[in-house]
């Protein structure tokens, strides 16, 4: 016998997968999923470029901490509003690519700078 719980449990764990892998179809799901996207976006960044930043603070270069600190954020504030006012989608979508590109080329430069 299957306890009710578990039941539940495997009912949640499958709608939360139907909602994360289903294509948008709705007009209010858009929101929830770019709230979502900017969250996972972040996660992914952030923690990684924290790690970078602390390095370089070690090897004492604090002015390229802050260089490096106050383009990530703008960086990422350019491509969350991308996200949320572009609707993310398309190659059109000019301060979303600049932001990715800006993270990702900042931390590639940080990365070679604690290497370095």
């Amino acid at each position: 016998m299957v306890s009710s719980h578990f039941k539940q449990a495997f009912k949640f764990v499958l709608n939360s997968l139907e909602v994360t892998y289903k294509p948008m179809q709705k007009k209010e799901t858009p929101s929830i999923h770019q709230e979502h996207q900017l969250d996972r976006n972040l996660v992914e960044h952030a923690p990684l470029m924290i790690i970078l930043l602390m390095l370089m603070e070690y090897r004492g270069s604090e002015f390229f901490v802050h260089l490096f600190g106050i383009g990530f954020v703008l960086c990422r504030g350019s491509h969350a509003y991308g996200i949320i006012a572009r609707d993310g989608l398309g190659p059109d979508n000019i301060p979303r690519a600049v932001g990715a590109i800006g993270s990702w080329s900042l931390m590639i430069l940080a990365s070679l700078m604690c290497i370095f």
